[in-house]
């Protein structure tokens, strides 16, 4: 079954249903042979993290990810506006 997909690049696709999860954390990894990205829910002021997923991926695929998100950023900044400095 499929229905009605993901907003891709301003296109509208076709895509399986898929899982959304919230994520306002992040830890990387690698290795010689893979990138590992971990996402996780952050709550509060404590700096505890809850990890849910992790993504392996090989090494061209992670510098492919790097360009995709650069492109989907510079899209948003040029519709929507700037995105804010993250506070340190």
């Amino acid at each position: 079954m499929s229905v009605p997909g993901l907003l891709h690049g301003g296109e509208e696709e076709e895509k399986l249903a898929v899982e959304g999860r919230s994520s306002n954390h992040f830890e990387l990894a690698y290795t010689e042979y893979e990138f590992l990205i971990d996402f996780g829910q952050a709550y509060g002021d404590s700096g505890e993290a809850l990890v849910h997923t992790r993504i392996i991926m090989t090494p061209r695929s992670a510098r492919t990810l790097l360009q995709m998100l650069q492109e989907m950023v510079d899209k948003y900044e040029k519709t929507i506006g700037p995105l804010p400095e993250r506070n340190a």
